[in-house]
């Protein structure tokens, strides 16, 4: 990677500054040379790229939330109504501000009214009556958007 020689008046930038403080005599040599990288800069390079590449991907998948706690129990995890749930979720919810603090609201009370229903069946009958009228209006808000 080399950089274009620097010339009188050119603009020094943030990093640059920093690296004065560090090392003045490679900042010179920079300057004079440009930027010169050694193989052994350039493998560790791309290590760092591989690394910080696997730390994207497992920070994306550890987003991709799976909780949906009521409809899972009431339909299973990959039903379809779980799916269009978990998908307003993130397309809807997730997007605005009051809806993050009713995401984060119904994951912290939505166990315990799992474990309610687990008590009763009668429970369970009902709230599949009405989770079945909010996946519909999910799904018309969603329209042609494509389901997980």
């Amino acid at each position: 990677m080399s950089k274009r020689r620097k010339r009188p008046g050119d603009e020094v930038s943030a990093t640059e500054l920093a690296e004065m403080g560090f090392c003045e005599k490679r900042v010179q040599l920079a300057y004079i040379y440009g930027e010169q990288v050694t193989p052994e800069q350039r493998q560790a390079m791309v290590r760092g790229r591989a690394v910080h590449q696997r730390y994207l991907e497992e920070g994306l998948a550890a987003t991709s939330d799976r909780r949906c706690f009521v409809a899972t129990f009431v339909f299973g995890p990959d039903a379809q109504e779980t799916q269009v749930l978990r998908a307003y979720r993130d397309a809807v919810l997730l997007r605005q501000r009051w809806g993050r603090g009713l995401v984060a609201a119904y994951y912290r009370v939505a166990p315990t009214g799992c474990r309610i229903m687990e008590r009763s069946p009668a429970i369970v009958v009902g709230v599949s009556c009405l989770l079945r009228i909010v996946v519909a209006r999910c799904e018309k808000v969603l329209g042609d958007r494509s389901l997980p």
